[in-house]
Order: C-alpha cells, then sequence, then structure tokens
C-alpha cells in the first residue's frame, strides 16, 4: 500500500488538492478537466471522475485506486509521476478496512445507464461486475430523465440486450418471476393521488431486472407524470390471480394470464 507521512503535503504542493481538510473529507481526487480526456476515461463516470481514494492513517495518508484498471488512466499517470510513487492497485482502505471499491464498481454501472451510454457500459464491462449492471438495468427501468421523455432511462428492448450480453437468461415463466415481487400496496399522500410503487424482498438483481421487463411489456407496469414506474390497475389484478391461468379485468372481462 502506498504511504507516506508527505503525500498529503506533495498533493497540495503540485495543485492536486487545496487543503489537507479537503482532502481527508473528500477521501479521494477529482481528475480537472474529464471533458477533455481520450475515450473512454470521458465517459460520465464517478470512477472515471474519482479514480483515486485516499484515507488517513497514523503513518499518513494512504493513496490508492477505485480498480486496478484505472491504472491506465491519464490522469493516474499524472499524479504517479508528480509524486514519484505507484497507487496501490488495491485501492486505500481506511484504518477500519472500508473502501470505495466496491461503490464505485456500483456508480460506472448506473452512471452510464442513467446518461445514455448504455453501449459504452458494455464496452467498459471490465470495470464493473455483471450484478452491479443488473441492477443499474433494474434501476434505469425503474427511474426516467426529468428533463425529457419520461419513459424511464432505457428502453425493455435495450434493457434486453444488455441481459443478453451479461449471459442473463430469461426466465422461462413470466408469472413466477412477476409474483416474486411483493403484493402492491398503495401509497396515499396528504395531497395527491395515490400510487402504485413496485416493492420487491431481496430478489437477485437479475430477476429483478427481468420482472420489470416482463411487466412493462405485458402493462402491469406504466410511468407516471414523474417519470416513476408503478403498477397498473390491470397488473395489480393480474397479481392478485396468483397462480390462476385467468383473471378478470376491473372491466368484468376474462383474461388469460401470461
Amino acid at each position: 500500500m502506498t504511504t507516506s507521512t508527505t503525500t498529503s503535503e506533495a498533493l497540495i504542493r503540485q495543485g492536486f488538492v487545496t487543503n489537507e481538510y479537503l482532502l481527508r473529507i473528500n477521501g479521494g481526487l477529482s481528475v480537472p478537466c474529464p471533458a477533455d480526456l481520450p475515450p473512454p476515461w470521458n465517459l460520465p463516470s464517478r470512477m472515471f471522475r474519482f479514480p483515486i481514494e485516499t484515507s488517513e492513517h497514523e503513518d499518513g495518508v494512504h493513496i490508492g485506486l477505485l480498480h486496478p484498471a484505472l491504472a491506465d488512466h491519464p490522469f493516474v499517470a499524472i499524479i504517479e509521476e508528480k509524486l514519484g510513487i505507484t497507487l496501490d492497485r488495491e485501492g486505500a482502505p481506511n484504518e477500519h478496512g472500508y473502501s470505495k471499491r466496491d461503490t464505485a464498481q456500483w456508480w460506472h454501472a448506473v452512471d452510464l445507464i442513467s446518461s445514455d451510454h448504455w453501449q459504452a457500459l458494455l464496452d467498459t464491462r471490465q470495470f464493473t461486475t455483471d450484478h452491479d449492471i443488473a441492477r443499474a438495468v433494474a434501476y434505469g427501468l425503474t427511474y426516467s430523465h426529468h428533463e425529457a421523455k419520461r419513459m424511464g432511462h432505457i428502453t425493455t428492448q435495450e434493457a434486453r440486450q444488455i441481459m443478453a450480453a451479461i449471459d442473463e437468461a430469461e426466465p422461462e415463466s413470466r408469472r413466477a418471476v412477476i409474483l416474486a415481487l411483493s403484493r402492491p400496496l398503495p401509497c396515499k399522500p396528504d395531497k395527491g393521488a395515490e400510487y402504485w410503487p413496485i416493492n420487491h424482498p431481496a430478489l437477485p438483481a437479475p430477476m429483478l431486472a427481468w420482472a420489470l421487463i416482463h411487466g412493462i411489456e405485458d402493462g402491469w407496469f406504466a410511468y407516471d407524470r414523474s417519470g416513476f414506474l408503478h403498477w397498473t390497475e390491470q397488473g395489480r389484478t393480474r397479481y392478485a390471480a396468483g397462480d390462476s391461468d385467468t383473471f378478470t379485468t376491473a372491466s368484468g372481462q376474462g383474461a388469460f394470464a401470461f
């Protein structure tokens, strides 16, 4: 692990951080001008914009990378050259052993999914995990851009391509996946209309992603005016039917439960 009682002084002297207080509370270094970097380092990923973590110990500041592959990051090369050290490829855990490395892998997946860079996410898959990618797919289907068309960050077609790329096969039973979700319950605010959020127990990320894909495709879920995914009346009726092969819609008509 890279340690030195003068590391913080060197970082301040070289202009990478203003003072020790900011270094301590930030716990890392940020890239000054990420837009000027070559691909893929200019992607809007927090892992790429804050590739270096620091932690304070009795023997001085420890400094390391949030991911071993960040050794190729241009900013990392500058830091190593200016300080004359090699940054620890395994990060810089604090005195209690905590590091932001695992969190950074989630950042990379969700940041690219929510910024219309899902193809770039697959191209830089080595910086995250398949589990985090599946979690990000679920996030991208549940929430939407607030300044654009509020129909999710990604479409179900795009979600299917991502799931195929990480080798997460589609479940054979669409019914079983939907019924694995928690029973629909309304939220009733003091003001405004009630809404029906999609809650779930601790489902594996791939299973949740497929449940959302199927639910959107089959009309069990829809986006509200704010761009949040929720249960539709049809979906709630279908869920209440359980394992039955048919169910009665709100209009009184019978329907097959797929």
